[in-house]
């Protein structure tokens, strides 16, 4: 890496890490933060917050050796390499929130961060014991995007494959820096002057991202004021006891062909459900799919049938809640679970689970849990019975909120 690129690189950095200062309103790049590293979104969106961890000396040492390793990379891999944090640095950063968390500022951090549900699992723990925790969750979903996108290290799933038909890093971020508005210079450099611990890493792990044209975690977001508006406010004036379920939840199929919207298994499980709808056993389908195949479709499943739904089968529109972020079986379960604690479904009410006897059947086994506590951290739903080939019976949890950026794109 010459010395010009180091430049422009680190120019371009410290652009980036002053965009949240800026009240650029929410973007693509803010909502994958909050959604991956909550704890790290939380403390740069409040100043007092911020201000006690960007004074702490040991954390400030921290942030100059960083950037100075990182500065001093030879080629694009160093420099990816330097970004990462080591097994030490977490430890230790994790160390010093720990001893910070008795002040007022970091007290009303954690008491956010647990109402907030990303990091459920670690509430029973003590303010300090839990900082430790979510901040090894957020460092490890860091340096998880570095090592795949950048390292070319194992992704979470083959489907999470770095995108080849983008450049490398030095030629993206020199196209970049030729349109960065001349004179911004001193402005960013005053903001970013104590950027916080994480911020240059998390800045390189963002990047890769963008260049790999993985924003999927931010699609349709937010999705109460677009995709599921009417939904949303259907939910609200709902009278749960017409019906025995509360929702009947559709498991997205892929298609196999990336010039395919929908493809017929797709369909298939579109027909089935529209006619659970229409005999009135629950008042919403919520439809599970993202843009997950064939790898880097345009098409998102949810959507998709979403659509072939209120064509096809005349559903209105306000019935239908897309869920258009799920890559997995898994995530389906998990991301339909999120929606209905979140926007009001009664919890003590059974849903629906639709789609085929093969995967039904999958979900019923002992090996489907353990997989769910292995790729999410939990088993965000408890089953119920089976009612034929192609229903279900489940109840939602709200275990479901915990968050595993090791999956950023669905995390």
């Amino acid at each position: 890496m010459n010395w010009n690129m180091k430049k422009t690189l680190a120019f371009l950095l410290i652009v980036w890490l002053a965009i949240p200062c800026t009240g650029a309103g929410v973007t693509k790049r803010s909502i994958l933060i909050q959604k991956n590293f909550d704890l790290c979104f939380q403390l740069g969106q409040d100043g007092k917050t911020a201000a006690v961890v960007a004074s702490d000396p040991a954390l400030t040492d921290f942030v100059r050796s960083k950037r100075d390793a990182f500065e001093k990379a030879a080629t694009e891999e160093d420099a990816a390499r330097a970004a990462l944090f080591t097994e030490q640095e977490i430890d230790q950063i994790g160390g010093r929130l720990a001893e910070l968390s008795s002040t007022p500022a970091l007290k009303q951090l954690c008491s956010k961060l647990r109402k907030g549900g990303k990091y459920v699992i670690f509430n029973e723990l003590p303010d300090g014991e839990f900082l430790r925790a979510a901040w090894k969750q957020d460092a490890g979903g860091i340096n998880q995007i570095i090592k795949v996108y950048a390292l070319k290290g194992k992704p979470h799933s083959s489907i999470d494959i770095p995108d080849p038909r983008f450049e490398t890093l030095p030629y993206y971020i020199d196209a970049l820096a030729r349109v960065i508005r001349p004179g911004i210079r001193e402005n960013v450099l005053a903001l970013s002057r104590d950027r916080l611990f994480y911020a240059l890493p998390m800045e390189v792990a963002l990047a890769y991202l963008d260049i790999n044209d993985r924003y999927e975690a931010a699609d349709f977001e937010p999705m109460a004021k677009g995709i599921n508006a009417k939904a949303y406010a259907k939910v609200r004036k709902t009278k749960w006891e017409k019906y025995p379920y509360s929702a009947i939840v559709v498991l997205g199929a892929g298609p196999n062909d990336r010039g395919q919207a929908i493809n017929p298994k797709g369909r298939v499980r579109c027909a089935y459900a529209a006619g659970l709808y229409l005999q009135g056993q629950a008042p919403f389908l919520i439809l599970s799919g993202g843009r997950a195949h064939p790898v880097m479709t345009p098409y998102s499943e949810a959507e998709e049938m979403k659509r072939y739904l209120m064509e096809v089968f005349g559903i209105p529109e306000e019935a239908i809640i897309a869920e258009p972020h799920a890559r997995h079986t898994t995530t389906n379960l998990r991301n339909a679970a999120r929606i209905m604690l979140s926007t009001g479904f009664p919890m003590e009410k059974p849903a629906l689970m639709s789609s085929t006897q093969e995967q039904l059947d999958s979900v019923e086994k002992p090996r489907f849990q353990d997989r769910c506590r292995k790729e999410m951290l939990v088993v965000p739903f408890r089953l119920g019975q089976r009612l034929n080939t192609r229903e279900l019976v489940f109840w939602p949890l709200s275990i479901a909120t915990q968050v595993y950026p090791i999956d950023p794109l669905d995390p």
